[in-house]
């Protein structure tokens, strides 16, 4: 069977595409006396892959509850496109959702499943057959339609569940962390899956995860939140190169950055504490810094590089090896410097240094980003994304 893209698109009873926008206007959430969304303002793009990312706790599970019209509101507003849903019951917003456990019917095969929001709605049979076959076709799998949901895999039971969410053709499609029961293995294929079912379907999607690596791979744009805020917002390079704070900084990454408290001082940027290191002459990209100020300085581990020779690591600081974590093609060392601090250091597994080695290390300055150490801000980076509460 050859599935046109007529069977895909999303779209309403005369054709129209009925893909939209979502924005929250200043959304306020509160549990008993806990504010668990302060002022939230967000805006998710006619047919984007957003994700929203952020610990367990920091409100995300919320922020789709309160899209999809789960939760009620206690301040602000929730627009569909131009259309004000704040009040709408979620069986009337035309929005499908996908949960980590995957709510399929056990005592209905993998057929029946999908059918069923179908049929609820009395949807002609030959419209269904139609649909249906292009989703199993789509999401492949056609060699499970007869089975029941205890006779296929987990990664099968998520698939059959994008199925019976996407058959409605939704305007809006949210998932909550529809992947973390999964393998990892699973989790890969099916993010490599999801990206390209949103290609094809062209309907806006919204995903939330506390995996920052599910959140690189597959958002158009990625939100950090924290605290029920929305600290960042982009795509994923610019919050992962740019961080808009230290909090973010440290959140990103799948290797910790390096933080360091640090001046600068006579044009060199010199480490605090009780000895002093001075690690190099400050680059252009840091020379607007407050001199003397309270500086946090953050470098990535793969932004660092490290020698056996001085000349070859660009300057003079050096330190010992004490940890190394092999990961096949990658080295993450710890290495102590002169004053007892420690740096983070990625390098390709072709550059072998032992434990107890004396190494020089180079630092990409225009990789090196520099913080308000009060605030927690970033200091000479652009203007990030945020979400502000309104002056």
């Amino acid at each position: 069977m050859t599935v046109s893209n007529d069977d895909l698109v999303v779209s309403g009873a005369a054709g129209a595409d009925v893909s939209t926008s979502v924005t929250l206007e200043d959304v306020g959430k509160r549990f008993g006396s806990v504010s668990i969304l302060d002022h939230l303002n967000l805006k998710v793009e006619d047919r984007e892959l957003l994700v929203l990312l952020g610990p367990s706790g920091c409100g995300k599970t919320t922020t789709l509850n309160v899209i999809a019209g789960l939760e009620p509101v206690d301040s602000g507003r929730v627009l569909y496109g131009t259309d004000d849903v704040t009040r709408v019951p979620p069986e009337n917003r035309d929005v499908s959702m996908v949960f980590q456990t995957v709510g399929l019917y056990p005592h209905l095969n993998v057929y029946e499943n999908i059918t069923f929001p179908l049929k609820l709605k009395k949807i002609p049979s030959a419209v269904i057959t139609k649909r249906v076959s292009a989703m199993v076709e789509l999401l492949g799998i056609g060699h499970v339609v007869k089975r029941r949901i205890h006779e296929i895999s987990g990664g099968e039971r998520q698939r059959v569940a994008f199925a019976k969410a996407l058959v409605k053709r939704p305007r809006l499609f949210l998932l909550d962390e529809p992947f973390s029961s999964l393998d990892a293995e699973i989790r890969r294929q099916l993010r490599t899956e999801l990206v390209r079912i949103h290609r094809e379907l062209h309907t806006t999607m919204v995903f939330i995860t506390h995996d920052q690596e599910e959140a690189m791979s597959i958002g158009d744009r990625v939100g950090v939140m924290n605290r029920g805020q929305l600290l960042q917002f982009g795509s994923p390079l610019q919050v992962y190169q740019w961080p808009s704070s230290l909090w973010v900084a440290r959140f990103i990454g799948t290797h910790p950055i390096n933080v360091l408290e640090v001046q600068i001082v006579d044009g060199q940027v010199v480490v605090e504490g009780d000895r002093p290191l001075v690690l190099g002459t400050a680059p252009e990209n840091l020379k607007g810094a407050p001199t003397r100020a309270q500086l946090a300085l953050g470098v990535r581990p793969e932004s660092l590089t490290l020698s056996a020779a001085e000349e070859a690591a660009s300057g003079p600081l050096y330190g010992q090896v004490v940890i190394r974590h092999v990961m096949g093609n990658i080295i993450l060392y710890d290495v102590e410097l002169p004053n007892g601090s420690r740096l983070r250091v990625l390098t390709p597994s072709t550059l072998d240094y032992a434990i107890d080695s004396r190494v020089f290390i180079g630092i990409q300055w225009n990789s090196a980003r520099v913080f308000d150490r009060d605030t927690g801000m970033l200091l000479l980076g652009p203007e990030p994304t945020v979400s502000h509460p309104p002056v």
